[in-house]
């Protein structure tokens, strides 16, 4: 195949050269071309005729490249070959292989398509592909952050460390949404509308999330589920498999009056630090189906 090969190569905290993923590529029996994905040059280069776009990076990464993708109603697949810290959008396709193997599996692929979530506000439109929600995490986002630790694993732990931390006393707030007419407007310690199974530190908020069948699944935790929460968090920080113990609630558009609060979309902030937000508004999210093409390895 020929391969665009898009790669961050400051991701994560493994050390990673596009020349060694390139050589790799090649030896397959690929003809590869490598874009570095800190320089321009990437809108010009997903312009070009591949048969795969491969990105070689984390969740930011790869949003990044996909969104430009969807912009572009492009018809070329997207693969990744995950290097970040989380890798959520990789697990949610299956990527979990080494990349050595992932590499060597690529001819066995097969096009699939991926929903996408199309949010409309002040802002006018844009794309996401994890994710979007408000409260905990997203001011979680906001905060400043330490030096990353060199064990990925440490630093998910780290992260849902001080997410529990912060839940001990954070105020639920708020919120007026509407998922597809039905009223599930409460007070909200943190919401989710999840295209994937996982948000931020591989917090599985929606196990059965699919990103193929025309849905999102809100996940909604109100001030009675503190206690919960605090259970999950705390399981996640012991190292033990728990399951979210709140259900999901599957739409395919949702309306929701905002104000003050930040939200996210996938592991970008709105408003920014540096925007002017208006006082109040009204947003619309919904799903875009099959609005981008990825390449499946099983």
């Amino acid at each position: 195949m020929r391969i665009l090969l898009v790669h961050n190569p400051k991701a994560g905290s493994e050390e990673h050269e596009g020349e060694d993923f390139i050589k790799a590529l090649k030896e397959t029996g690929h003809k590869a071309i490598y874009q570095s994905a800190k320089k321009r040059g990437i809108g010009k280069a997903l312009k070009k005729k591949f048969d795969l776009i491969l990105v070689a990076g984390g969740d930011g990464t790869v949003t990044k490249v996909a969104r430009r993708l969807v912009a572009m109603k492009s018809e070329i697949p997207l693969a990744v070959l995950p290097v970040g810290t989380a890798n959520n959008f990789a697990r949610s396709l299956g990527f979990c292989l080494s990349k050595k193997e992932l590499i060597e599996q690529l001819n066995d692929g097969k096009c699939d398509t991926f929903d996408v979530g199309l949010a409309c506000g002040p802002w006018g439109k844009r794309y996401f592909f994890e994710g979007a929600g408000a409260g905990l995490f997203a001011d979680y986002l906001r905060a400043p952050k330490k030096d990353e630790l060199k064990s990925k694993a440490e630093a998910m732990r780290r992260h849902v460390r001080e997410l529990r931390r912060r839940l001990q006393t954070y105020r639920a707030r708020q919120w007026r949404i509407e998922l597809d007419g039905s009223d599930l407007s409460g007070r909200y310690l943190l919401w989710h509308a999840m295209n994937i199974p996982s948000v931020g530190p591989v917090l599985t908020l929606a196990a059965d999330a699919k990103t193929n069948d025309g849905t999102f699944d809100f996940v909604g935790a109100r001030e009675e589920d503190r206690a919960l929460l605090l259970d999950y968090f705390g399981a996640r920080v012991a190292g033990k498999r728990r399951k979210f113990p709140l259900r999901a609630k599957r739409f395919t558009k949702m309306r929701l009056h905002w104000k003050d609060w930040p939200l996210h979309f996938d592991d970008a902030l709105w408003p920014a630090e540096d925007e002017k937000a208006p006082g109040q508004c009204e947003i619309e999210v919904r799903v875009k189906n099959a609005a981008l093409r990825i390449w499946r390895i099983e």
